[in-house]
């Protein structure tokens, strides 16, 4: 898909995680051509969020006007959530609409505005450790932390906290299919978390 921007994180977002923005393991990404209802879907996903504690900032929104009458829209949104004093769950998700057009449909017998075009979703969950920055402020902390998080805490991580983010982000990726009306809804790792 042409026009499609990378996709950034927040600058401080490397101090500790785990997951970093090489591993391409933990993305979700959703593709969609067809009729929506663009409110209908942000309000979803922001509820959805929400409802699970999450802080949800827009990082970046930008909106163009295309010679076609329609429009190609990208926004960022970083959601965190405070796990422990020391660990947190972040949820970036990234929306990219192209070709994006307003249009009146009628949805059980009244006349409904929806909008058509492409919709490219992704969504990339990560753990943050030493938030707060407690450990990192002289070298033998960095030492401690770095030590804490490849040995002592490693199976925690791989088999708690990883895994339980990576679930909730299917759960979401599952939400998001059920609002665009996909047929392949369900997930098979609906009930481990």
């Amino acid at each position: 898909m042409a026009g499609m921007e990378g996709y950034t994180r927040l600058p401080g977002f490397s101090k500790g995680q785990i997951g970093s923005a090489k591993d391409d393991t933990l993305y979700q990404v959703i593709r969609f051509k067809g009729v929506f209802d663009i409110h209908e879907l942000y309000k979803i996903i922001y509820d959805w969020l929400v409802s699970r504690h999450y802080q949800v900032h827009e990082s970046k929104y930008k909106s163009i006007a295309l010679q076609t009458g329609g429009k190609e829209r990208s926004f960022d949104w970083n959601a965190h959530r405070k796990v422990t004093d020391f660990l947190m769950y972040w949820m970036q998700i990234h929306f990219q609409f192209q070709d994006l057009m307003d249009i009146e449909v009628i949805k059980d017998g009244k006349p409904k505005k929806m909008q058509r075009g492409l919709i490219l979703i992704r969504i990339q969950p990560g753990l943050e450790f030493d938030f707060a920055e407690r450990m990192t402020r002289d070298k033998f902390s960095k030492i401690m932390l770095e030590f804490m998080t490849t040995w002592m805490w490693k199976k925690k991580i791989d088999a708690l906290w990883e895994d339980k983010l990576r679930f909730k982000s299917y759960e979401l990726m599952n939400l998001i299919k059920e609002t665009l009306e996909f047929m392949t809804k369900g997930n098979e790792h609906y009930d481990v978390w």
